[in-house]
C-alpha cells in the first residue's frame, strides 16, 4: 500500500449535470500536455537515460532539510510508518514531475516544495483514514514527550533511564509512557539516541544500567 499516494478528496456539492469545462481550457491543457510530452520526447520512451534529471545545490539542500526532518519525523514503528515510509522516494518523483511541466531537466527548490505541499496532503490522508482520534491523540504525547528527552540529553550529554525519569519529568511520567518515547527516540532514522549498558556504581544486584546519549545531528 505504501508505494501508491493515497489523497482524500471530498464532494463539495450534488450536481447531477456538471458545468461543462469550455473548449479553450481543455485545448490550451492539451497544448501544455504536448509540450511536455514533446520536450520528454515521449515518442522515444524505449530509449534509456534520454533525459538525466538533476538537482540544483538549493534543492540538494532543501530535500536533505526535509529528509531529515519532515520526512522521519512524527512516524510511529507501526501500521501508519508502514504505509508513510515511502515519502522521500516519492517526493523526489513528484518534483521530478513539477520540473518536466515547467519543461526542464533541473529540479529546483520551488519544485521541492510543490511536492512536498502533496506529501503533507498525503500525509494527512493517511492519518485521517487509518488513526482513531485516541490514537492520533497518543501519538502527539509521545512525540512531545520525546522531544523533552532529546532536549534534555542533549544539554546533560548523557543520563540514565532513572535520571531522565526523575530529573526531566520530575518523576511524573508514567512508566509506559517514558519507555515509549524512549523507544520512538532509538527506533527514529536515523536514531536520535543510543543507548549503551553500564555497570551499577555502587555494585548493587540488579540489570545493568541503560545510558541514553543523542546522537550527533
Amino acid at each position: 500500500a505504501n508505494r501508491f499516494l493515497m489523497i482524500w478528496a471530498e464532494r463539495s456539492r450534488m450536481l447531477p449535470f456538471p458545468k461543462e469545462t469550455p473548449q479553450a481550457v481543455v485545448e490550451h491543457l492539451a497544448r501544455r500536455t504536448l509540450e511536455v510530452l514533446t520536450f520528454v520526447h515521449a515518442d522515444r520512451h524505449d530509449e534509456r537515460e534520454h533525459l538525466r534529471m538533476e538537482l540544483s545545490p538549493q534543492a540538494q539542500w532543501r530535500y536533505a532539510q526535509l529528509y531529515r526532518g519532515e520526512l522521519h519525523d512524527g512516524i510511529d514503528d507501526g501500521a501508519i510508518g508502514a504505509l508513510l515510509e515511502r515519502r522521500a522516494p516519492m517526493l523526489l518523483r513528484l518534483a521530478m514531475l513539477m520540473a518536466l511541466t515547467d519543461l526542464q531537466t533541473r529540479i529546483d527548490v520551488p519544485h521541492i516544495d510543490a511536492a512536498m505541499a502533496w506529501i503533507r496532503h498525503a500525509t494527512a490522508s493517511v492519518r485521517f483514514v487509518f488513526v482513531s482520534a485516541a490514537e492520533e491523540a497518543k501519538l502527539a504525547q509521545v512525540l512531545e514527550l520525546s522531544n523533552r528527552v532529546l532536549a534534555f540529553l542533549r544539554e546533560r550529554g548523557q543520563a540514565t533511564r532513572s535520571q531522565i525519569s526523575a530529573e526531566c519529568f520530575r518523576g511524573k511520567v508514567s512508566k509506559v509512557r517514558l519507555d515509549a518515547c524512549l523507544e520512538h527516540l532509538l527506533s527514529a532514522t536515523p536514531p536520535k539516541v543510543s543507548v549503551q549498558w553500564g555497570e551499577r556504581a555502587d555494585g548493587a544486584p540488579g540489570a545493568p544500567l541503560r545510558v541514553y546519549r543523542p546522537t550527533a545531528g
